[in-house]
């Protein structure tokens, strides 16, 4: 065991001790960001961690836009625990050497220590199409030394931009971030190749599955725990053709941290109980707080609007991941909530261990955008409260992407 996973290990062995549930600190009261990962701290979900833990303090990652086609690499600290709670900070300007926004995929996660100066802050990481068709695979860390760092050369060996799908995870439990890359090999399937992280880069690329059914190449797919082994497994999203365009969950663990198994259906919601694959977004997290990964869907309404609808998550032995029958956690029918002009993530904003809803979404009027959390109390979400409002300073939700980073620190 590597210095870097004992001490992990040892800070997951450590007692948390608690205080009372609705006490949440100061947004001063945060520190420095540690970049160390509990995996499974001893603490119990809904928990408020007390003074010197190691607790999550997630960051949403976004990229956005420059007038010139360059894009600008920001952090928002998503925990109220932290300094700088709902402040995005600029990270980096890349309007130079051909980076494009529009011409790459960015991700923001906690992929390994990259610089000396790594601070545990969010890392990003570019998916950058070449003239050639082919690919760059670049990385930005967390900290003071920013300057991209180019870890991976694909202008050969057959990839393509256009064909590809790139999404961060810890796909084998050591707690960093991995690549995980669908690469479509026809109309109806992919390969899922895995750049595994060694704790400071991105290695070179390996097939964990073949022939990964992608249905003509529009299905959705998330990287999460579903099966509490400590690694993230592919969960699918695909349309459910038997009964029209309603949709199908379909979960591919991560097998011994080498390989995707060949799939199991977790739900299937029919267009006939009113079920869209077009008119809805899933995330995966564990909601509730009991350790299980949930499963939420966003969906769009008829005359507006959007409900929210949770997908418990439950387990059968040994270790089966299984849904229980959906429900309703929040109804945003009113309020001028559009599914059209929003984007939703999970992240823990408050250090209770259970992960709330977190939504951007475009202003009517203006240009800009709001920034709201859902906080969960384990069997609902509190009404929305605005965490961050963009709608100066030139923010643009149409020309503006999003991602969290599962961060931690420790709490002051």
């Amino acid at each position: 065991m590597n210095v870097r996973m004992w001490r992990r290990s040892l800070v997951a062995a450590v007692v948390v001790a608690t205080v009372a549930v609705g006490s949440p600190a100061a947004a001063d009261e945060g520190q420095l960001l540690t970049g160390d990962d509990p995996a499974h701290a001893a603490a119990q979900p809904g928990d408020v961690a007390a003074a010197g833990t190691i607790v999550p303090m997630p960051d949403l990652g976004i990229t956005h836009r420059l007038p010139a086609g360059g894009m600008n690499l920001w952090r928002m600290p998503l925990s109220e625990l932290e300094t700088g709670y709902g402040q995005p900070q600029l990270v980096k300007t890349l309007n130079f050497g051909g980076f494009s926004y529009d011409n790459s995929k960015t991700l923001a996660g906690d992929v390994g220590d990259i610089t000396a100066s790594d601070d545990g802050t969010a890392d990003h990481i570019i998916w950058h199409a070449q003239p050639n068709g082919g690919v760059l695979l670049w990385a930005v860390g967390g900290g003071s030394d920013t300057t991209p760092r180019l870890w991976q050369d694909l202008r050969t060996g057959g990839w393509s931009y256009a064909d590809s799908h790139p999404m961060l995870g810890d796909v084998n439990g050591d707690g960093w971030d991995d690549l995980v890359v669908l690469h479509s090999i026809n109309p109806v399937s992919a390969n899922a190749w895995v750049f595994l992280s060694d704790g400071h880069q991105l290695g070179a690329p390996q097939v964990w599955s073949y022939s990964v059914p992608a249905w003509a190449w529009w299905n959705r797919y998330v990287l999460a725990d579903v099966n509490r082994d400590g690694a993230a497994d592919l969960v699918q999203v695909r349309p459910d053709y038997g009964a029209g365009p309603g949709m199908s969950w379909v979960v591919r663990r991560s097998m011994g941290g080498s390989s995707f198994d060949s799939g199991a259906m977790l739900f299937t919601g029919p267009v006939s109980g009113g079920w869209s694959f077009y008119d809805s977004r899933q995330l995966v997290g564990d909601v509730t707080g009991d350790g299980v990964t949930d499963m939420v869907t966003i969906h769009a309404q008829p005359n507006g609007g959007i409900l929210v609808w949770l997908h418990k998550g439950c387990q059968t032995w040994p270790g089966t991941p299984c849904l229980s029958p959906p429900v309703i956690w929040q109804d945003l029918r009113t309020g001028g909530w559009s599914f059209a002009g929003s984007r939703q993530y999970l992240a823990d904003t408050n250090g209770d261990g259970i992960d709330d809803l977190v939504s951007v979404h475009q202003q009517a009027f203006n240009a800009g955008e709001l920034i709201w959390r859902h906080v969960s109390t384990g069997t609902g979400l509190l009404a929305p409260q605005v965490i961050a409002d963009l709608r100066t300073g030139g923010w643009r939700y149409l020309v503006s992407r999003e991602g969290v980073a599962d961060t931690w620190g420790l709490r002051g």
